[in-house]
């Protein structure tokens, strides 16, 4: 019994430090991810058309190009569209785990009582033994007093054939495409919003300077008309309404201040900088003559992201049907162990395996639920990519024509701008032959500012439409700006 009990303890501690390293070795490989590498796999995706930026500096005179590459390097909802693509990568490695085997170590330890008594020897005439003993030696246990005990240390693999793992890993492949089409729709649709964000602080900026100079000629005609007033040559109804004109003036000079500072503070938002407080280019896309609406409707039809990714989650749905219907055939599982440790080998096997199948009879209607449910998201889908389309097709249109009215308005405050430029040289003419008085001069003056005001706005506008038909069709992304032809603003 001493003998027996120091092999028990020279076993014992040999089974725990298998194990402990065979656990350790285990869990080792899967403790460490490489975010970096993550990251860079849907970082690809996005950096095809520019890659990543400097961080904007101070001052910086900013382009739409690299406000686009800036948006396109650091804005958090385009890297979390990412992760969601990320995610569909890992779930296809899961879905293609179904078709391996899989390894687990299961050490277990058992403990218990040692019976009392004796048994029957098992050859005839032997005297018989303690019931502890026989358990014991039968059981593959140790026997420690009245505890009797069991170490045991296997590997298991098991492997389960089922009809659903070839629709769901489909399902899986198809996915991770969606997933990037979307990515790339996020993209553009921030693209576009980029671009808004920075014509809205040029037009502002651009009002910001007219009403300022609105301003000087506002004071100006005060100041002349209380002149005036003072020798009797203009009404006090005069004077009070050039000080109303002038209070106006400054509440739309405050304001659009306020607009440039909210617009810069959302296009920091946009590009991921803390703050965008240098000047911006103000560049405008050259009007070339516009193709046909129909060929922008093809360009939709086949390049808009968004449109691909809900043909794409059809695909996928339908997948899912295959699925659920698989669940009503059989499926077969084969569970293998092999013992690394067990207490005693004597009377205990080193290996078991077990092929198991299952054929479902009667589930209460789970599967047919699991059908049903399956079938509905697929008309869902085809429900969703039937309106998308309609939609796109209407939006490329309503962009088309937006385009089409800006050029014809810009074409008209052309004019305009021409007419008042002449009529502003008409009044200073007039002044210097005295045949008008220097308010004249004023008034002229202030409607050519606001005239050139419209100008310039509209052109910038008609840029920014420009750009929302480009999105609409399906082409817009941070290469667009290099492959346009840009002409200085009006003025400029």
């Amino acid at each position: 019994m001493r003998v027996r009990g120091n092999r028990s303890q020279g076993t014992g501690a040999r089974g725990a430090r298998v194990v402990l390293g065979v656990a350790f070795l285990a869990l080792m490989p899967g403790c460490v991810v490489d975010q970096a590498r993550e990251v860079k796999k849907y970082r690809e995706v996005l950096d095809t058309q520019a890659p990543k930026p400097e961080p904007l500096k101070p001052g910086e005179t900013l382009t739409l190009a690299r406000a686009m590459a800036l948006a396109n390097a650091d804005n958090e909802q385009l890297a979390s569209q990412g992760e969601t693509y990320l995610q569909a990568l890992v779930n296809k490695n899961r879905a293609f785990a179904a078709f391996l085997p899989s390894l687990s170590f299961q050490p277990n330890f058992t403990a218990e009582e040692a019976p009392q008594g004796t048994v029957p020897a098992g050859s005839p005439g032997a005297p018989p033994v303690s019931a502890a003993s026989a358990a014991a030696s039968s059981g593959g246990f140790e026997r420690h007093g009245k505890v009797l005990t069991r170490l045991e240390a296997p590997v298991v693999g098991t492997m389960d054939f089922s009809f659903r793992s070839e629709p769901l890993y489909r399902a899986a492949q198809i996915e991770v495409a969606q997933q990037r089409q979307l990515l790339l729709d996020t993209q553009a649709t921030i693209l576009l919003n980029v671009a808004q964000a920075y014509y809205q602080v040029v037009i502002s900026t651009s009002q910001v300077a007219v009403l300022e100079h609105s301003l000087t000629l506002q004071e100006q005609r005060l100041s002349n008309l209380e002149g005036r007033y003072k020798v009797q040559l203009s009404l006090a109804l005069e004077v009070s309404q050039a000080k109303a004109d002038l209070a106006s003036a400054r509440v739309l000079l405050d304001r659009a201040a306020t607009d440039v500072r909210n617009a810069r503070r959302t296009l920091a938002l946009l590009i991921g900088a803390a703050e965008v407080d240098g000047p911006l280019v103000e560049d405008t896309v050259n009007p070339d003559p516009l193709p046909a609406m129909s060929s922008f409707v093809d360009k939709a039809m086949s390049h808009r992201q968004d449109l691909l990714a809900a043909q794409n989650a059809v695909k996928v749905a339908r997948k899912s049907v295959d699925a659920a219907i698989a669940e009503y055939y059989p499926s077969v599982s084969l569970n293998v162990a092999a013992y690394l440790y067990r207490e005693d080998y004597a009377d205990s096997s080193k290996w078991n395996g077990v092929l198991s199948g299952n054929l479902p009879l009667f589930s209460g209607g789970a599967i047919r639920s699991d059908v049903r449910d399956a079938w509905s998201r697929l008309r869902q889908a085809a429900l969703f990519e039937s309106y998308l389309r309609r939609e796109i097709n209407n939006g490329v249109k309503t962009a088309y024509d937006n385009l089409t009215t800006s050029a014809i308005v810009v074409a008209e405050l052309q004019h305009e701008v021409q007419a008042s430029t002449e009529a502003y040289n008409q009044a200073v003419q007039m002044e210097r032959n005295g045949l008008a008085l220097p308010l004249d001069v004023f008034t002229a003056q202030d409607q050519l500012l606001n005239s050139e005001l419209q100008y310039a706005s509209e052109t910038f506008n008609r840029t920014i439409l420009d750009l929302d038909l480009i999105r609409a069709s399906g082409e817009l992304d941070p290469g667009t700006p290099a492959k346009l032809s840009w002409i200085p603003a009006p003025g400029k």
